[in-house]
Order: C-alpha cells, then structure tokens, then sequence
C-alpha cells in the first residue's frame, strides 16, 4: 500500500555509486529547481566509495529511495539475498517508495525494472529526469501524472518547467502549456491582464493567491513578488499593455507572458465593482476606481465615503480631510452615522 503523503514535503535518498556522484549532483540540481515539496535526506551524502548497495542500506528514513544504476554501481555479483532485502523487503515494510534510474547498460535484477517507477536514462536523461519529477509529484499531490511532454513545446519545458524562468510566447501555445504541465506547479494564475493598469494586476494576482492586499499598488507589487517567489508557480500574464517588472518575482516561480491576449476580461466602471473591490480589502483597486467613477459624475458622496476611509488606511491623512471637506456629508448627516 503506498503511504498518503499528500500535502506533504518528499524526503528522497538518491542512492548511487562513487562513479555516478556528478550525475546524483545533477539529478539534485534538477530537483531542487524545478520542485518546493523535495528535501533530501540528510544521510543521503556519499560517504566514501560506497557500492550502491551500501548508499541504499542508509535509506531507511527517506519516503523516496531512487536508485542510480549504472556499470559503476552494479556490485562485483548481484546477490538476491543481499539486494532483494535493501531494495524490495526493507521499502515495502517502511512504505519507501523505490525508483529507478537506468543510465546506461548494465545488468541488474529485473525486478527493478518493471513499472511506472522504472526511469531509462539512456538516451535521454533530461527527459527521464522530467519524469521522475512528475513521478514524484503525483506521489505529493495524491493524483496519477501524466507522462506526456509535447515535443513542441520542448522550449517551454526547458525555461520553464526545468527551472524558474520567464519566457513571452502566443497566446494558443501558453494555453497549451499551461494546461499540459499544471501538475508540475503548486498553481497556475492566469491573470487576464489585456486592457489593466499594474494596480488591477497586481489585485488580481494577490486574489489567486488567496491574498488580502489593503496596500498601496507598491505594497501589492512587493508583497505579491515576495510569496510568488517561495512558492512554485506558474504565473500566466495574458496580453499585459503595461510594464509589469515590479510584479516580476525572482524565486520559485516562473512567468508566462503571452504575446496577445486570449481571455479579455474588461474592468467593470461601476460602483458597484468599486464598493466589491472594497470590500474585499482589494484597496489600491477600489481607490482608482472611485477617482475614476468621480470624474465620470458618479455620486460624490458615495465615493468620497470609502474614499476617506482608504486614505486614513493608509496615514494619508491630508488627503482624507480634504475630500472630507469638499466631497463628504453634511455635518448633520455625519452625526447620524453615530
């Protein structure tokens, strides 16, 4: 029975010979890049010239033992009462998972080359790294992955997916790629930004991350850039007309910017999508709004009610008083608000 580590951190032993350290060093390169739900065990250092079998009997505390095999670490004779106890019996009593690396040809028990978990190498490492990595996150996320990785969009999976990065590409093409390796993110926003200003980016990134942004659009921007970059996501901004550097995280996440827009979602001018924006605590949003709506006519006294409201939020407290003076109530409507 496989153990129920949704929602939690992977612990993984890459178990490996002295001759396969330079290819252990780039398989946890790769996961370290590419994932934010792997840690590797801390007995999972190469101690000396260990076999593979030696490196695999340190294994007992990781959820994952993924073994590197190779004629380097293929012990002088493959004794099934030495191996079939290490790499069957031990992990199957521990609930260890086991996966396996074929690097090159050699022999080893065939057993170990059977199944989902079984990972050729040989001929095309970095795509048996790819699916290692959803491998394992299928094991995270508690769902089966998908192992298939369209050949044209071998460019997206490269900048991407690999690693965090930032790629522009046509919109049809991002829509495929978003939808294709959404497992491999911890989320993917789409933010429908065609026809938005930074600030209306800026609070619709801060919703899809669960956010409350009361904040000014710098404070949005920062705090926006500070979570995308712990978190490994994919962020689609679809069709920007503005520069959006100060949104732009340097971190975990990567960014997708479509060359035209796909979805256009435009803003709603009414009070009603300003009073919703605040109360939603969508601040910076709201604000823009209601100076919008003031200058279109909108019922002054309405707007210049949540108006004074964000302004005192935010210590601009000069602002405040004045459209309390020349666009608040009466000072008798005022007192019956108390």
């Amino acid at each position: 029975m496989v153990p129920d580590y949704t929602g939690s951190l992977l612990t993984v032993f890459p178990a490996h010979a002295s001759g396969d350290a330079l290819f252990a060093s780039e398989l946890t390169a790769f996961l370290e890049a590419g994932c934010d739900w792997v840690r590797f065990a801390t007995d999972s250092v190469m101690e000396g010239t260990e076999d593979l079998l030696a490196a695999a009997d340190r294994a007992e505390s990781a959820d994952v033992l993924i073994l590197l095999i190779s004629k380097a670490s293929n012990p002088q004779a493959w004794s099934r009462p030495v191996w079939e106890p290490l790499l069957v019996k031990r992990p199957a009593d521990n609930g260890t998972q086991v996966a396996v690396l074929l690097l090159e040809d050699c022999i080893f028990p065939g057993v170990l080359g059977r199944g989902s978990r079984f990972f050729d190498a040989r001929t095309d490492r970095q795509g048996a790294l790819r699916r290692l990595k959803r491998w394992l996150r299928g094991l995270q996320a508690g769902v089966p992955p998908a192992m298939h990785f369209s050949s044209d969009l071998e460019e997206l999976y490269r900048v991407l997916d690999d690693q965090p990065g930032t790629l522009t590409v046509a919109g049809p093409i991002a829509e495929r790629f978003a939808h294709e390796a959404a497992r491999d993110f911890d989320s993917v926003l789409w933010i429908a930004a065609y026809g938005r200003n930074l600030t209306q980016i800026a609070g619709e990134v801060g919703a899809q991350l669960g956010m409350t942004l009361e904040g000014t659009v710098e404070s949005n921007c920062s705090r926006g850039r500070a979570e995308l970059a712990r978190r490994r996501c994919l962020l689609v901004l679809d069709g920007p007309e503005v520069a959006v550097d100060a949104l732009l995280p340097q971190g975990m996440t990567s960014v997708l910017l479509t060359s035209e827009p796909t979805r256009i979602e435009a803003p709603e001018l009414t009070l009603e999508a300003a009073r919703k924006l605040f109360a939603a605590r969508r601040l910076a949003e709201a604000y823009e709004l209601y100076y919008e709506l003031l200058h279109a006519g909108a019922d002054a006294e309405s707007c210049a009610r949540d108006l004074i409201w964000i302004c005192e939020c935010w210590d601009r407290l000069e602002e405040a008083n004045n459209l309390r003076f020349h666009l608040g109530p009466e000072p008798s409507e005022q007192l019956r608000l108390f």
